[in-house]
């Protein structure tokens, strides 16, 4: 349907497309609904079940690879993302940390955290985030990922971002707030002319990571 429409356009005969849509009921389809409702539903991949998934493998890990998980954790970043972030936090903080609002502008740094289908624009930290990711060793992604592979423990990486917006979600923030630090700005009307938060939101969200690392953290 999204082909034949542009190319209908590209032809010039956009409007005979139209007509031959309405003549024969043809009607956008959503192949992946069913596979959101799983995913929804799915009580293995549940909040749960991902949060005890970060504290047993935090305890059989050692402290800088956990602070790496844990740092994920609260940032909602893309694996590699976060190694990127972790070490602009120990060569360029003073750049990199808006330090009136607590917050890590990716944005100023489009080489790294623009890529054509992804981008990061900013992160809401607090003090205990950022000493988080002071306490990790210089390390990478494929690095952690054939750690994990030798210990034959499950590299589900992908949890700590879903953890992140499944917490954030279930305690009241906006979803206009989630998708900015998750990377999207949806091109609602909206969001461009008319959603304006107060610096207050920042605030609250700090509050709820620091309870979100309560929640992770592990005494060893």
């Amino acid at each position: 349907m999204k082909s034949l429409a542009i190319l209908s356009k590209y032809l010039g005969c956009y409007d005979r497309w139209k007509i031959i849509k309405e003549r024969y009921q043809l009607k956008w389809s959503n192949e992946d609904s069913i596979q959101v409702f799983q995913n929804l539903t799915n009580q293995e991949n549940n909040y749960s079940s991902m949060i005890k998934w970060v504290k047993d493998v935090c305890k059989q890990l050692p402290a800088h690879y956990a602070n790496i998980l844990i740092y994920c954790t609260l940032t909602g970043l893309r694996p590699n993302e976060a190694f990127s972030s972790i070490d602009l936090i120990k060569s360029d903080l003073d750049n990199y940390l808006d330090k009136e609002k607590m917050i890590l502008e990716h944005v100023k740094y489009p080489k790294i955290f623009f890529r054509k289908t992804k981008k990061a624009y900013i992160s809401i930290v607090n003090d205990s985030i950022i000493q988080i990711a002071n306490d990790t060793n210089q390390s990478s992604y494929n690095s952690l990922r054939c750690y994990f592979k030798r210990r034959r423990i499950p590299f589900n990486l992908n949890y700590c971002r879903k953890i992140f917006v499944t917490y954030l979600g279930t305690n009241g923030v906006e979803q206009e707030i989630i998708d900015l630090l998750q990377g999207r700005l949806p091109k609602s009307v909206f969001l461009r002319y008319y959603y304006r938060p107060d610096i207050v939101i920042y605030t609250k969200i700090q509050n709820q990571l620091k309870s979100l690392l309560k929640d992770i953290l592990i005494k060893k």
